[in-house]
């Protein structure tokens, strides 16, 4: 009976712990259970721990460093669990754990001092498990943290150089055991400096099989789950965090075939189909004519409890009976019974699983599989974050809100200095025409339109601003990225910021200048107005708003990066400036002026 379990291994993974000394020190007890309770009944080949193992941030969530008392409430939870004894814990490094660490030999790179492979592996690195009848899983853990790892948020999108990629490649090359890559970044945050993406490295190895991640957190509750097989031929699989989640995953390899299932902690009994396998999760070639006979022959079933498991029942379909499935092997949690393949041969089906102990713990699952071609596809809401490729998405995003924010400029510049355009406020317009109205008065004043161009430009060019993005080290951002310890770095999300900077207030500011601009022209053309019925006072409301968010916006510059980033900072602080001088142009400039500048004002009929 114990041909059912010599081509079985089954593991373990976490994510995003992020223990912190100042928020939800639940995050380290419920860690502390885990690695009691949970490692003590499923009892793991492994456990990949996939980054964010500690928080590093500080108590108001703005400013970062390395809080060593995390590192150490991380090694006691390990320590006096004894977890290291009972399984392997692989853990790798996550953005959050390289804030604020300028190298690899940094007092503050805690990770080598209190991590179990940080003190043997300073970044990537592989390990290969084994089962007792032989058969091995190798996995590998890419490190794509920053170096220097700069303060938040300039440190959200991984990066890869050529070297790390060439011991990436070295280690899954001269392999025939199956490869289970893991890190904390998806394949759609990783750079890489050369030609080669990390999907195509991990695609090129035949054996490779799926990449596990985390980093996401589900985008805040918008995916709960991001599954995808890339076009290289790998499975990936972001989980959810631990953070607030309590989530796990367990995972098995069983007979050619990988399947796996995502468990909210303290949730027991905990069940696994091995097979039948899920429909869309096939790795080719990793199945043997033995492996295929047994998957034929057998229902095969993991399922852990606190307790001695009492049933383990199964049907499929519309079955009314129950069938009871009996456990294999020694200490085995693999549970079996028989059936004919060939009954379900065709189309989708499902598969229900009840599992009881003796304490009177019951789960039931259900989970859809098929055995031909019919292969339902993964819901493209899950895929997505896992198969765009950010640095891409986030540099087009900035592109285009820096298109629409400088050439609406130039183009009515040259409408109202090259052509006869006549400003018109006779009877009613459409919408394009009270847009085209205002952005030709906006685009004539050489004292509005001069400023906001050059400093239009000037956001695609930068720098942004310069101050401490490591502790006691002045760097320089970029939108490109960001230039600290004499090394250029390639974080994308730069992009995004700048992004955020032009569609939350540099496109909101034309519009409430060119707005008053349009006001003043209205009273010239006999629309008057009392104190109480001004469109000036909502107009200045609009725009004191505006500076106020761009102030907060200072604020939490000043708690990421200090005084220095806050007061040298032409993105952020400068901008308010330039805002209020241009509000007071706006407000000081005569009808008159105006009408020079366009030469053509079609006024109003008062009658």
């Amino acid at each position: 009976m114990n041909t059912f379990t010599d081509r079985l291994i089954w593991f373990l993974q976490i994510s995003d712990l992020h223990l912190s000394i100042f928020h939800d020190w639940g995050r380290v007890t419920e860690l502390k259970e885990f690695c009691d309770l949970t490692i003590d009944t499923i009892k793991p080949f492994a456990v990949l721990a996939s980054g964010d193992l500690t928080d590093a941030k500080n108590r108001n969530g703005i400013g970062s460093t390395q809080y060593e008392e995390e590192w150490l409430a991380y090694q006691e939870v390990l320590t006096t669990s004894k977890v290291t004894e009972k399984t392997k814990w692989l853990d790798i490094r996550g953005n959050h754990d390289s804030f604020d660490v300028s190298s690899e030999q940094s007092v503050k790179n805690f990770y080598q001092k209190y991590s179990p492979q940080g003190k043997l592996h300073p970044r990537s690195y592989n390990y290969t498990v084994t089962n007792q009848a032989g058969m091995s899983l190798k996995f590998i853990g890419v490190d794509a943290c920053l170096d220097p790892g700069p303060k938040r948020p300039f440190n959200f999108i991984g990066n890869l150089d050529d070297d790390e990629v060439d011991r990436l490649k070295a280690m899954a090359a001269n392999t025939k055991d199956p490869i289970v890559w893991f890190g904390h970044y998806p394949t759609s945050c990783i750079l890489t400096e050369g030609q080669q993406t990390i999907r195509s490295i991990i695609g090129e190895n035949p054996s490779s099989v799926v990449y596990l991640c985390g980093h996401l957190h589900t985008l805040a509750g918008l995916v709960p789950e991001m599954y995808t097989i890339q076009n290289e031929g790998f499975a990936e699989l972001e989980l959810a965090d631990w953070k607030d989640s309590r989530m796990f995953r367990l995972l098995a390899f069983d007979r050619g075939s990988l399947t796996f299932t995502d468990i909210r902690h303290g949730k027991w009994p905990v069940i696994l189909v091995t097979n039948p396998k899920l429909p869309w999760l096939r790795v080719n070639g990793m199945e043997t004519d033995e492996d295929r006979i047994a998957n034929n022959n057998y229902i095969r079933i993991l399922a852990f409890s606190l307790d001695p498991i009492e049933n383990v029942l199964v049907k499929i379909d519309k079955e009314l009976e129950w069938k009871q499935c009996i456990g294999v092997g020694n200490a085995s949690s693999m549970y079996v019974t028989e059936w004919n393949a060939n009954d379900y041969s065709r189309g989708i089906h499902n598969i229900h699983v009840r599992v009881e102990d003796i304490q009177g713990r019951v789960h039931e699952i259900s989970q859809m599989f098929t055995l031909d071609d019919t292969v339902p596809v993964i819901k493209h809401f899950t895929q997505w974050p896992l198969n765009l490729y950010f640095p891409n998405v986030l540099f087009m995003m900035f592109l285009v809100a820096s298109l629409a924010n400088v050439l609406p400029l130039l183009f009515f510049r040259f409408v109202c200095k090259c052509t006869k355009y006549r400003i018109s406020y006779n009877g009613k317009m459409k919408l394009i025409n009270r847009y085209s109205r205002k952005m030709v008065l906006l685009s004539s004043l050489n004292c509005i339109f001069y400023p906001l161009t050059i400093y239009s430009i000037f956001l695609c060019t930068g720098p942004w601003a310069v101050g401490d993005l490591l502790t006691d080290c002045i760097g320089w951002v970029f939108p490109w990225g960001i230039y600290v310890k004499g090394k250029f770095i390639k974080d994308s999300f730069t992009y995004a910021y700048g992004f955020g900077q032009i569609v939350t207030f540099q496109l909101p500011l034309n519009y409430i200048l060119s707005l008053r601009l349009d006001i003043k022209m209205q009273s010239f053309a006999n629309v008057h107005y009392t104190f109480l019925n001004s469109p000036y006072i909502c107009v200045d409301v609009m725009f004191f708003s505006l500076l106020a968010w761009q102030g907060l916006c200072c604020l939490w510059f000043w708690g990421a990066y200090g005084l220095v980033a806050t007061v040298f900072g032409p993105l952020k602080t400068w901008s308010i400036f330039l805002a209020l001088w241009l509000w007071y142009q706006t407000k000081k400039i005569s009808v008159n002026d105006i009408r020079f500048a366009i030469g053509n004002v079609e006024k109003l009929n008062s009658s």
